[in-house]
């Protein structure tokens, strides 16, 4: 009897003292996620929006501080408003360095910007018929915005605007050739990452 009660006695004292961890836990800690994005993208130039995706690997340093890594995909159609002009496929292998706001909480917002290496081929197309037909390397900027949902502490749900600095040579070779076209575009992304 005495035996029973000395344990139930460590046992509540155990519970007692034991740290609330688990519930002020924040949704933010340091960690390493896989995932993927689907993207809507639009270039200044382009006839339309597009589709891509991308694989991506998210680590959070710290509460507010995180980077990513995407390979992904997209496509475009360049056009000066009279028609088709280039056939755009980029490829690009990005790095972003992301700072949360409100880290503690199910809901982050996000600010974010990297830079990253885009394999970008050009066909021509419409009544273009000599500018494009390569491909090659460029380098370029990106800077936005998002949101991070956490339903749980082991995954997130993000939704993220970013405009992407990218110029191909072929767009200020149309440029100087006299069509009106403009370099970069703007991708919108929406995606889900599982972290360990």
């Amino acid at each position: 009897m005495r035996c029973i009660s000395l344990l139930r006695l460590l046992a509540c004292t155990a519970v007692a003292t034991t740290p609330g961890a688990a519930v002020a836990q924040s949704f933010s800690d340091p960690g390493l996620g896989l995932g993927a994005v689907a993207s809507l993208s639009e270039g200044a130039s382009s006839d339309g929006t597009s589709l891509g995706a991308a694989l991506l690997v998210r680590y959070r340093l710290t509460a507010s501080l995180g980077l990513e890594g995407r390979i992904g995909f997209r496509s475009e159609t360049v056009d000066d408003g009279s028609g088709p002009l280039l056939e755009v496929l980029d490829l690009p292998v990005t790095g972003t360095a992301q700072l949360f706001f409100l880290p503690r909480t199910r809901v982050q917002p996000f600010l974010l910007a990297g830079a990253g290496l885009h394999v970008v081929k050009t066909d021509p197309a419409g009544r273009n018929t000599d500018i494009g037909g390569s491909t090659e390397a460029v380098f370029a900027l990106h800077a936005g915005a998002g949101l991070d949902v956490r339903p749980s502490r082991s995954s997130a749900i993000h939704l993220d605007a970013r405009w992407v600095f990218l110029e191909p040579t072929a767009i200020p070779d149309l440029a100087a050739a006299g069509y009106d076209v403009k370099p970069g575009y703007l991708s919108v992304t929406l995606g889900v990452t599982f972290f360990r």
